[in-house]
């Protein structure tokens, strides 16, 4: 009897002292098809919540959707809170979550040349600097280190506007409202 108690003791320590992670590093996969390359940061701070910073280059892709040569940064902060756990995960990264996530974005953008007629038209660069408050929510599944981030959000945005309507982190919807729409999905590992 002692015996399979002590066992039984020995198996609930060993999961208790599993690696719990904390810290994770994700890309924003389809950020390079649209011109900019985006890096998050995450640390949780308790059982539910953690906070991301995202620094993106701006220029750092290629924009196939839109065609622009944009050129310049984008910064992303957002505290979250992880309502629904992954139980498996062993994580507080891992789950159902909601957020607000502060935008900003500073860029330089204009119509790419025409490969076939370069020369034929002229294109003056223009300036976007805009600012969006976005209420989202998402779910991270934790596998082991490989992490997987899907979400979407909206709130309210202001700023310079944009001639293309993308602002390399959300939309406009209507195109000239102060809704924005965000949507996306980033790969990572956790540690």
């Amino acid at each position: 009897m002692l015996v399979q108690l002590c066992f039984v003791q020995a198996q609930s320590d060993a999961s208790s002292c599993a690696k719990v992670r904390k810290n994770d590093l994700k890309f924003t996969i389809l950020s390079i098809g649209s011109g900019s390359s985006r890096l998050t940061y995450e640390r949780a701070f308790g059982s539910n919540m953690s906070a991301e910073l995202t620094l993106g280059m701006i220029g750092w892709g290629y924009d196939f959707l839109h065609h622009l040569d944009s050129k310049g940064f984008l910064i992303k902060a957002a505290y979250k809170w992880n309502l629904i756990p992954m139980k498996s995960a062993n994580s507080p990264l891992a789950g159902f979550y909601v957020k607000p996530e502060l935008v900003f974005v500073n860029f330089d953008y204009a119509p790419m040349q025409p490969k076939t007629k370069p020369q034929q038209t002229t294109y003056s660069p223009k300036h976007t600097t805009h600012a969006a408050l976005l209420a989202e929510c998402g779910y991270q599944l934790l596998l082991k280190w490989f992490v997987f981030d899907v979400y979407c959000g909206v709130g309210p945005a202001l700023g310079t506007g944009n001639d293309e309507n993308y602002y390399h982190s959300f939309m406009l919807l209507p195109r000239d409202s102060w809704a924005a729409f965000t949507a996306g999905f980033r790969v990572g590992v956790a540690f």
